[in-house]
C-alpha cells in the first residue's frame, strides 16, 4: 500500500512538472521607484486571469491579502492586455514600504491550463527597493558614484560581479579598461545630457568579453542612452549590450564578435573614421559618413539586412574608412507606437559632406544628415514616413521615406524650411534659421548665438540646451521668436548652463472678442503697452534656474488688472488673454 502511495504521489508529482516550461516564463522583475511596487514581467500574456496563484520563496501566498498585505493584480487592463504583474496592496495601486514583502527571494505563479511557470530569483536591494520587510538581501552590485576616469598606464578589470556605474567613464591615453563576466549597468547620474558616454582617447583600450552592458530601469534613475566615443581600440565578444550608439573617429579601431548592439529605440554603429570589423553580429543601425569628393548612388537601399561579406567600399568607393561586416544583421526599421518616427535609430543613417555627390532613389532609410555651412538656402515638403524628395548642391534624393527624422547641422547660415515634419536641427554660430509651418521634434543647438524664427510652427518630443560641457556645447546664448507651439517637451528637455530669450506675442480681447487698445502688460519690471490691435510684444530671457519656473504677467486698463497669465518657457506664443 505504501508503494501505491508513493507512485500516486510521484505521478502527481510529474504530471504537476511536466506543464512547467509550457506556461508564459517570468523574465525580469523591477522596482518601479515611483510607485514603490514590485513588478513581475512575463514574456506573455496566457489570456486568463482567475484561478492564478501566487508561490514567494516555495510557499504559496494570498493573491488578495488585503490591506497592508500584499495584493498582486495584472499591471494593466485585461483587454490590453497586461505584460506582467504588480506587487502593491490595498487602495490599489499603493506602495510596499509598510508592507512585510522581502526585496529579495523567489517568485513562481501556477497559471490555470497552463501550469508554473519558472521559478525567478530576485534582488531588488541594490535597485531602490524599501519594504516592510525583515528579510537581509545580500548586497550583488557594487555601485560607482560620479566619473570612472582610468588614468594614463592603468589597466583597469572590472569581473566576475555586478556593477553599476552613474556618469561618464574616461578611459585616458595609454589605458585600458576591461569589463569581463559582468554584468554593466550604466546611469546618467550627475550627467547633463541625456546620453551618457565611454570615452576611449588615442591610444586607449576598451575591451568587453562575455558582458552585459544596459541602462538601468527608468524608475531608478535618471534615463539614460549609453554611448562609445571611440578615438582609440576597442573589442567587443560575446556581450549583449543596449549601447545606444558606438561612434568611431578617425584612427579608431573596433573588433565586434559575436555580439548585439541593440536596445528599444537604438544600437547605432556610426561609422566616420578607422577601422571597424564586425563578425557573427547583430547592430540595430548603421551610419555612414560620405566624405567631400565621395559618391553615394543607390537605389531601393531597404532596412533588415543580413550581410554575409560585405565592405563600405561597395557602397561609398571614396569612403576614407575602413568597414567590413561579415554575418552579421542590420535589424529591419520596424519600431513602432511612439517610436515608429523621431529620433531613435534604426536600419540606414547616412551623414553626407556637402561636397559629396549622393544619388538616392526609392530607398527607405532612418535619417540623412545634411550640413549647411555660410550660406542661404531654403527646403521644401520634407515628410517621414512618405516619399519625399530633396536636392542640395549634388546632392539628390528622390522619392526616399525617412521614417526617423529630418536631421540638419547649420553652421552659420540661414536655412528656412517649409511645411516639412520631423526636423532636427543642429544650428551653430550666428545661424539664422527660420521654420514655416513645419514640426521640430530634436532641437540641439551647439555654441549657437544667433536667431530662431518661427511662423506656425511647433516642437515636441526631445532637446538639450547646454553650455559648459566640451564634448556637447561650449555655450548657446540665442533669441526664439515667433508663433510656436511647445507640446510633450516639459519633461525631456535638458538644460545647463545657457540662456535663451524668447520673444512672446500677446492678444488681448475683451469680452466680446474685440481687441484692448492701450493696456499695458507688466512683466519682470518692465511695462509694454498693446497696439491697435491689442496687440503687445514682450521678451523674457531664461536659464536652468527658470525656465520650467511660471512668471506672472500682469495687464492693466484704466489703473485696474483685468487679466493675469503665468509664462514660461515652455509657453506657446502667441498668447491670447480675454479680459476679466
Amino acid at each position: 500500500m505504501e508503494d501505491k502511495a508513493f507512485l500516486r504521489a510521484a505521478l502527481a508529482l510529474l504530471s504537476l512538472y511536466a506543464v512547467i516550461g509550457t506556461a508564459a516564463k517570468i523574465v525580469e522583475v523591477r522596482w518601479e521607484a515611483d510607485i514603490g511596487v514590485i513588478h513581475i514581467i512575463l514574456d506573455s500574456w496566457p489570456g486568463v486571469w482567475d484561478g492564478w496563484r501566487f508561490f514567494l520563496n516555495g510557499v504559496e501566498i494570498p493573491m488578495e491579502g488585503g490591506w497592508g498585505r500584499p495584493v498582486i493584480r495584472p499591471d494593466a487592463p485585461l483587454s490590453q492586455p497586461p505584460t506582467g504583474l504588480f506587487v502593491g496592496t490595498l487602495p490599489w495601486l499603493s506602495g510596499l514600504e509598510r508592507v512585510d514583502f522581502p526585496c529579495c527571494g523567489t517568485i513562481q505563479l501556477y497559471i490555470p491550463g497552463e501550469g508554473f511557470t519558472n521559478e525567478f530569483y530576485y534582488n531588488l536591494a541594490d535597485l531602490g527597493c524599501r519594504t516592510a520587510s525583515t528579510v537581509e538581501c545580500p548586497r550583488e552590485w557594487m555601485v560607482h558614484e560620479g566619473e570612472l576616469v582610468i588614468g594614463e598606464g592603468e589597466i583597469h578589470v572590472i569581473e566576475g560581479g555586478k556593477f553599476f556605474q552613474k556618469g561618464n567613464v574616461y578611459v585616458r591615453e595609454g589605458a585600458t579598461l576591461v569589463i569581463r563576466d559582468t554584468e554593466f549597468m550604466m546611469g546618467r547620474g550627475e550627467v547633463p545630457t541625456v546620453h551618457v558616454y565611454f570615452f576611449v582617447e588615442p591610444g586607449a583600450r576598451l575591451i568587453i568579453e562575455n558582458s552585459r552592458i544596459y541602462p538601468p530601469p527608468p524608475s531608478l534613475t535618471e534615463p539614460g542612452l549609453i554611448c562609445v566615443m571611440n578615438q582609440g581600440e576597442a573589442r567587443m565578444v560575446n556581450s549583449e549590450t543596449q549601447i545606444h550608439y558606438f561612434d568611431m573617429s578617425e584612427g579608431a579601431r573596433f573588433e565586434m564578435v559575436g555580439s548585439t548592439m541593440v536596445n528599444p529605440i537604438g544600437g547605432l554603429l556610426q561609422v566616420t573614421g578607422g577601422e571597424t570589423h564586425v563578425v557573427d553580429s547583430t547592430i540595430g543601425a548603421l551610419g555612414l559618413r560620405v566624405p567631400a569628393g565621395g559618391h553615394l548612388f543607390a537605389e531601393g537601399l531597404h532596412s533588415g539586412v543580413y550581410f554575409e561579406s560585405w565592405d563600405v567600399h561597395r557602397l561609398i568607393p571614396e569612403a576614407d574608412y575602413e568597414l567590413v561586416l561579415e554575418r552579421t544583421t542590420l535589424l529591419k526599421d520596424e519600431l513602432k507606437g511612439e517610436y515608429r518616427h523621431g529620433p531613435y535609430e534604426r536600419g540606414w543613417i547616412f551623414f553626407l559632406d556637402p561636397d559629396s555627390h549622393v544619388r538616392l532613389v526609392d530607398c527607405e532609410l532612418r535619417k540623412v544628415f545634411l550640413e549647411i555651412r555660410n550660406e542661404t538656402v531654403e527646403f521644401h515638403d520634407l515628410r517621414v514616413g512618405a516619399p519625399s524628395s530633396l536636392q542640395y548642391r549634388d546632392i539628390v534624393l528622390e522619392d526616399v521615406v525617412v521614417m526617423g527624422q529630418w536631421p540638419f547641422e547649420i553652421h552659420n547660415a540661414r536655412v528656412a524650411i517649409y511645411d516639412s515634419d520631423y526636423l532636427f536641427l543642429q544650428p551653430s554660430g550666428y545661424s539664422t534659421v527660420r521654420l514655416v509651418r513645419s514640426h521640430m521634434v530634436e532641437f540641439i543647438p551647439r555654441n549657437f548665438f544667433g536667431t530662431m524664427i518661427f511662423e506656425d510652427a511647433s516642437w515636441t518630443e526631445a532637446g538639450e540646451i547646454i553650455g559648459g560641457v566640451p564634448y556637447h556645447s561650449e555655450a548657446n546664448r540665442f533669441t526664439m521668436r515667433g508663433s510656436l507651439r511647445i507640446e510633450g517637451l516639459r519633461e525631456n528637455l535638458q538644460w545647463k548652463d545657457a540662456w535663451v530669450t524668447r520673444e512672446f506675442e500677446l492678444f488681448v480681447r475683451d469680452r466680446e472678442g474685440r481687441p484692448v487698445v492701450g493696456a499695458e502688460v507688466r512683466v519682470g519690471g518692465w511695462v509694454y503697452r498693446t497696439d491697435k490691435r491689442g496687440r503687445a510684444v514682450f521678451r523674457m530671457t531664461f536659464d536652468e534656474e527658470n525656465y520650467n519656473r511660471p512668471t506672472r504677467v500682469e495687464i492693466r486698463f484704466h489703473g485696474g488688472t483685468i487679466a493675469e497669465v503665468d509664462v514660461d518657457f515652455f509657453t506657446s506664443s502667441p498668447i491670447e488673454v480675454r479680459a476679466r
